[in-house]
């Protein structure tokens, strides 16, 4: 029986201390979650100013109003989350606390009737006759035996009980530490809450400056979707174009080992040619596409900073009622002078410059192309090799003021959604 109560006592120690570790990872995971957010609002600001320098009131800004108050809410959110586990850990420190008092108090009375039996018994053993008072050498041994204990014992004592102060000093420091993170996390909720008001004010203001406007913001939709219209296009017969070539290329070069393996192995005229399935890549292009598919939702973003300011797919128009936008990318809002990166490596298919979304790269990873842009310059060239986050060129200013990266990811022919293909920030 008792053997069974202290396998459970150990089980329930176990799951005790199995809780204890995930809270304080969820915490930490709280915690890097705050300051990421508390990052993204500080570019999502400094993108905020930017815009609002360049022109009065713009869809830009509203869109970047709009993803600062999301962003304030999401860290509301992480904040009050890290609150219930900062008091759930003072309630426990408090336990702690409650509970290594007790055991300092009972030492310290174990003590107190060590010292006063020790006291009572002075005569006994404090006196050098207790020792010399011994009627056999094993006698006088086991006498110095016990009066070495009882010192060893008032040295457990005070060690014990040192032991026990400091580790309830310990406890109340962090105590104290754990108040004090408590007070910033409501001081800084506090703060953005006021500034959270404050974004939906200058939210509404934006709005209200943009109504009566309509006609021009059609305009400049129409303008937009001619420019992004004719970007596919041209995307379209480019990658055609590629197709055709690696496949072409392929085809030559399962000709060429196929002849060389013939000649090794010698004419067989007695069996029948069998026919294969035509290559679509070569070795090397598949190896490339097949890396760049393993690499889904982890690929760098095509802009070291940055928010979506879009995203892919038809969704409905930010200001406008029934007007639906198709995108066939996603848009990522920066600071001022970004540059635009290569988010694997690849060859550069093509440079082309279309009135409306600057110049753009399209770069061939195999089966799959990713595309750049509204790009004020380039500083790669056709057929060059690129790595890995190397710089492609500096994404450009629209007509809002917004420096904003246009970026599409395809699969031969199909376009896919970037946002499930990058890595979350």
């Amino acid at each position: 029986m008792k053997s069974v109560n202290r396998i459970n006592s150990a089980l329930l120690a176990f799951l005790f201390l199995s809780l204890q570790l995930n809270a304080q990872t969820s915490r930490k995971d709280l915690e890097r979650q705050r300051k990421q957010t508390e990052e993204q609002i500080a570019l999502t600001k400094k993108i905020l100013k930017e815009t609002k320098n360049k022109k009065n009131k713009s869809l830009k800004e509203l869109v970047s109003i709009s993803r600062l108050i999301e962003k304030r809410e999401e860290l509301i959110v992480t904040i009050n989350e890290e609150i219930v586990y900062v008091n759930s850990d003072v309630e426990n420190k408090k336990d702690d606390i409650d509970s290594l008092n007790s055991q300092l108090d009972k030492e310290k009375k174990n003590y107190s009737k060590a010292i006063v039996q020790s006291y009572k018994n002075r005569k006994v053993y404090n006196n050098a006759l207790y020792l010399f008072a011994a009627k056999s050498f094993n006698q006088l041994f086991q006498r110095l035996k016990f009066i070495q204990y009882l010192s060893e014992a008032q040295t457990r004592f005070l060690a014990k009980i040192e032991h026990n102060k400091n580790e309830l000093e310990k406890r109340l420091s962090e105590l104290i530490g754990l108040k004090d993170s408590k007070e910033r996390l409501v001081k800084n909720k506090e703060s953005e809450l006021n500034e959270l008001e404050q974004n939906k004010t200058q939210k509404n203001k934006a709005i209200i400056s943009l109504t009566g406007k309509e006609k021009e913001l059609k305009e400049q939709l129409d303008k937009q979707k001619k420019a992004k219209d004719n970007l596919n296009a041209q995307i379209n017969a480019i990658i055609a174009k590629e197709i055709a070539e690696a496949r072409k290329k392929a085809k030559a070069q399962a000709s060429k080992t196929s002849k060389t393996e013939s000649k090794s192995k010698g004419d067989n005229k007695t069996n029948p040619k069998v026919e294969s399935k035509e290559p679509l890549l070569t070795p090397e292009a598949k190896e490339l596409s097949d890396n760049f598919a393993a690499n889904k939702g982890k690929l760098p973003w095509p802009v070291e900073k940055g928010f979506i300011s879009e995203r892919f797919g038809t969704h409905a128009h930010a200001k406008l009622d029934q007007v639906m936008i198709q995108n066939n990318g996603i848009d990522i809002q920066s600071v001022n002078g970004s540059f635009a990166r290569c988010v694997y490596k690849g060859t550069v298919a093509a440079i082309i410059s279309i009135p409306g979304m600057g110049k753009t790269v399209l770069v061939n990873h195999g089966e799959y192309f990713t595309v750049y842009s509204k790009l004020k310059n380039v500083t790669v060239s056709q057929g060059q090799i690129l790595n890995l986050k190397q710089n492609i060129g500096t994404v450009d200013e629209d007509e809002d003021g917004a420096t904003e990266i246009h970026f599409e990811i395809w699969m031969n022919q199909d376009k896919q959604n970037p946002e499930i293909w990058l890595a979350k920030k």
